[in-house]
């Protein structure tokens, strides 16, 4: 589970911003709750601001601190990485490195991972790690640091604590420390090669596991395409067949009409892998024929039915979904019958999470989401610097629970609303074009 994500100096967030999943102290909606390790946490958060304003940008920074830790280097393709040395603050002369910083719960382990990245404009031999730490929490709350590197080097903690954990004898910390100081690389992280290989491959695998299998992002829900690959020998029949199942299910709850939908695989050239796509079934001359269902079916129904797994998965074993634009092809009624299972503890038994941002008000509801579950982004007008805070923020003497949050939020009480003046639009084009 998800319990914290901050950065910093990442494109128009100057400043540490983040989404934080930690519940308030609000007694409203208490079914809107996961609990964990003694902490309160929120099961979906929906996020709000004009074009331009960061929403985005929370997701992409997610997305590639993501990539960089299944990469384990900065010297990796990745949609994101591709274009690192894009991404630093833009509009300051600052040349403070990039911070991504997460804390969450996955396999027993509750653990806090931060890394810096240091990088040039357009050069991406300048890229290096600035600084990396690995921490875990115990038990008792206690913030346990494993490692920490600065620059050029690596310092293994010598906490007796931390020894326990890391199954470290303090008299070979020095030996230990001079091997992997010595072979380390300025843009590989330390978590996912030398520290996952020689000192504690459950911690790492607990962190890398996260990622892979646990968060689930889309930086742009109403483009992307999710595709399935698997080797063949982890793709058994039964598979295919609980997959359709769950397609079929997911059709007829969504009301989506009598149409027949299911995965097909496709076997790579490579003869190991194969690709799970969609199809619809059509009677064509007394026979079912199958035709890509991108080609049949609407924009709304592919991106659910693209995304039904990933969801299925996510309830069954526990995950975070970050999306961007989530409903921007989808009618509300169907993203809120998506929300009420994610906040319904009932159903919601892994702890599966779902945070989003959206344009649409009608999530602005205090039957939907608690004040800590609303989130809005607004860009500083002189700075250009983009800023995050949520509902609760306001304090329950300027937002009371019984408030109508939708007509509230267009009166500009709650800020994250668009700087808009087209009455000289027009004049002023006319005029540019005679010039």
């Amino acid at each position: 589970m998800l319990i914290d994500y901050t950065f910093s100096n990442f494109r128009s967030f100057e400043k540490e911003a983040g989404i934080s999943m930690r519940a308030s102290s609000q007694r409203t909606l208490g079914t809107n709750l996961l609990h964990a390790r003694g902490q309160r946490l929120l099961p979906s958060a929906v996020i709000y601001g004009p074009n331009a304003s960061g929403k985005s940008s929370i997701i992409m920074s997610l997305e590639i601190m993501r990539e960089m830790v299944l990469a384990g280097s900065l010297d990796a393709d990745g949609e994101g990485l591709n274009y690192l040395e894009l991404y630093p603050f833009a509009h300051g002369n600052s040349r403070r490195p990039m911070l991504f910083q997460i804390e969450f719960i996955n396999q027993g382990f509750h653990i806090r991972y931060s890394i810096e990245v240091e990088c040039e404009p357009l050069k991406r031999s300048s890229r290096r790690i600035y600084s990396e730490q690995l921490s875990v929490i115990n038990k008792k709350g206690e913030l346990i640091s494993l490692f920490e590197r600065t620059k050029d080097k690596i310092v293994i903690a010598e906490d007796q604590r931390a020894l326990e954990l890391l199954g470290l004898q303090k008299d070979l910390l020095k030996k230990l420390e001079e091997l992997v100081n010595f072979n380390h690389d300025k843009m590989d992280l330390f978590l996912a090669r030398t520290f996952k290989n020689l000192i504690k491959t459950e911690i790492a695998e607990a962190v890398i596991d996260f990622f892979r299998n646990k968060l689930t992002v889309v930086s742009d829900f109403s483009l992307k395409k999710s595709k399935f690959s698997f080797h063949m020998k982890d793709m058994p029949d039964q598979n295919t067949m609980l997959w359709n199942k769950t397609l079929e299910t997911f059709i007829k709850r969504a009301d989506f009409g009598p149409q027949h939908i299911l995965f097909e695989s496709n076997p790579q050239d490579d003869e190991e892998t194969t690709d799970m796509e969609l199809y619809s079934l059509y009677q064509i001359n007394g026979r079912d024929v199958a035709i890509p269902a991108e080609l049949m079916e609407s924009r709304g129904t592919m991106k659910l039915l693209d995304f039904a797994i990933p969801f299925e998965q996510h309830f069954t074993s526990g995950g975070v979904f970050v999306l961007d634009e989530f409903d921007s092809a989808i009618h509300p009624e169907l993203v809120k019958g998506i929300l009420s299972l994610y906040n319904n503890p009932n159903i919601n038994k892994q702890g599966a999470q779902l945070i989003f941002t959206t344009h649409n008000p009608i999530y602005l509801n205090n039957q939907i989401f608690r004040r800590d579950q609303i989130r809005f982004v607004e860009k500083d007008r002189e700075s250009y610097g983009s800023a995050v805070y949520s509902l609760a923020d306001f304090g329950s003497e300027s937002v009371r629970n019984d408030h109508n949050y939708l007509i509230n939020y267009f009166k500009g009480n709650y800020g994250a609303l668009p700087f808009i003046d087209f009455s000289g639009l027009l004049e002023d084009v006319s005029n540019e074009g005679g010039e």
